[in-house]
């Protein structure tokens, strides 16, 4: 039960950023085209503007896969634990 619970809401925070990293994407790669189309592009300076207006993604994207592993590890272990006892 609680294996399942870890599992949805790793889920859940992780489709969550991406949905969120969907909406701020235009106004980034506007910035980022604006930048490297400009008389002097500065391709390193436009890549480290990009990164770092998404920077915020990174925790909650990462903290929802690690949740998700957690559940799927708690999972593998109920799983063995029964094979191992012998009941289906």
């Amino acid at each position: 039960m609680v294996a399942g619970l870890l599992y949805i809401v790793g889920l859940i925070a992780t489709l969550v950023t991406i949905v969120m990293v969907g909406y701020s994407a235009p106004t980034l790669i506007q910035g980022f085209l604006a930048a490297i189309d400009g008389p002097s592009a500065d391709y390193i300076g436009a890549a480290s503007t990009f990164a770092r207006g998404l920077s915020w993604a990174l925790a909650p994207f990462v903290g929802g896969l690690v949740i998700m592993g957690i559940g799927r590890i708690i999972f593998l272990l109920g799983a063995i634990n029964r094979a191992l006892r012998g009941t289906p």
